[in-house]
């Protein structure tokens, strides 16, 4: 992606992921997402591994947009 209007996407897209993050890593989000998955069944995910896997995206998401990553 190159050009303002892709940086633009980027940077949307790297606040939505933060926000997405610091939503599941609060308690209630993060309890939320354990009670969907234990309602759901099997999967190759669990709760904490989803929110790392945000985290890491939401991270490399701020840096191609050129952000500097919120930490919660």
């Amino acid at each position: 992606m190159t050009g303002r209007r892709d940086q633009a996407w980027l940077a949307g897209l790297a606040d939505m992921l933060t926000e997405v993050d610091e939503f599941l890593r609060s308690p209630g989000g993060h309890a939320a997402l354990e009670k969907w998955y234990q309602a759901r069944g099997p999967s190759v995910f669990h709760a904490g591994t989803l929110i790392d896997w945000v985290s890491f995206t939401a991270y490399e998401v701020c840096r191609r947009a050129g952000q500097h990553p919120r930490r919660s």
